[in-house]
């Protein structure tokens, strides 16, 4: 029963990370439901402005340094699931996201993230943050204000370990998006 749960949270986070939909709520009062008889408008379904453009990149590095493209069906020794997103809000906030979640009840998930920019040809880390789980699924999250104009990145190293702390499986997998 407990893998079975535990499976339907990895399913769920993510479908979480991997539809993220933005709600825009309307403040205004009850009369926006009356029926005032005025023309509907069209709806515009032509392609998004740049700056509303999703181009959000997964990847994976290797042991070596080299970046490739991430593949969602990949399969792990420890890991059951990872999901990660990046987004920026209103004056720049970079929002980002990944949850990752063992195989096992009985191991702990650490996430260390980066948040970088690409500046100059490299990659600079702007903000750090690390969680750990006792559990076999964490999450970490947080923010951080950037600069338009920039591509940025969440670099996720991911760690399983068992029981007794030895480090099963370590994985790096990064979220990439420009912010325009």
């Amino acid at each position: 029963m407990q893998q079975y749960i535990k499976r339907s949270l990895c399913l769920l986070f993510i479908l979480i990370f991997t539809f993220n939909f933005t709600v825009i709520a309307c403040d205004d009062g009850p009369e926006d439901f009356e029926d005032d008889n005025t023309p509907t408008t069209e709806i515009d379904f032509s392609e998004p402005s740049d700056t509303t453009f999703d181009d959000t990149v997964w990847t994976i590095e290797r042991e070596d340094g080299i970046e490739e493209l991430y593949n969602p069906k990949a399969r792990w020794t420890a890991l059951e699931a990872v999901a990660m997103d990046l987004d920026f809000k209103t004056g720049g906030k970079a929002v980002f996201a990944t949850s990752a979640i063992a195989q096992k009840s009985s191991q702990t998930v650490k996430i260390k993230t980066q948040l970088q920019s690409y500046r100059g040809g490299d990659w600079k880390t702007l903000y750090t943050k690390t969680k750990t789980s006792t559990y076999s699924s964490t999450t970490n999250s947080g923010s951080y204000y950037v600069t338009k104009g920039y591509k940025y990145r969440t670099r996720n190293t991911i760690t399983v370990y068992n029981s007794s702390g030895k480090a099963l499986e370590t994985v790096t997998l990064n979220c990439n998006r420009t912010y325009k």
